[in-house]
């Protein structure tokens, strides 16, 4: 039974050590329409954040109370909803996770969409969480915004 359990553990690292060859993409914040050097605080990811979609144009919308960085996160601040709008979706993955993130804009349309592509790879426990914050150019509010989460 011990040799068991010991060739398990050694079989369970070895899955880890081999997802470390994935090819995935490089991490960045995003495209699109996503402001690039803005980085949102992430908070703890409870079930009441990850059960909704997150459209947030107003301080008293922003019940998180998250804060943005303009300085690659040395300092955080509160949110200009005058001039942004924050967005949000949660999306997971396994082993090895890099989370793709592109807001687009149709003007004609009155629309715009958040898509978030999830690419994993590995088989390992190891689980990964994100509520892809992103700050965007103040979206008009007859605007409707659609979440789109693909895993790869």
């Amino acid at each position: 039974m011990k040799n068991l359990l010991i060739i398990f553990f050694m079989l369970s690292s070895i899955s880890c050590i081999q997802d470390k060859k994935c090819d995935l993409p490089a991490q960045i914040i995003g495209s699109g329409e996503i402001v690039s050097n803005a980085l949102v605080d992430q908070q703890l990811i409870t079930w009441e954040i990850s059960k909704f979609e997150h459209v947030i144009q107003t301080d008293s919308q922003n019940v998180f109370n998250l804060k943005v960085s303009f300085d690659n996160g040395a300092t955080y601040g509160n949110i200009n909803f005058n001039q942004y709008t924050l967005l949000g979706k949660y999306a997971s993955g396994g082993c090895q996770v890099v989370y793709e993130r592109e807001v687009s804009k149709m003007n004609i349309d009155k629309k715009c969409f958040y898509k978030i592509k999830v690419h994993q790879c590995g088989t390992c426990e190891k689980y990964s969480e994100s509520m892809n914050w992103v700050l965007v150019s103040k979206i008009p509010k007859d605007y409707s915004v659609s979440f789109i989460v693909e895993k790869k």
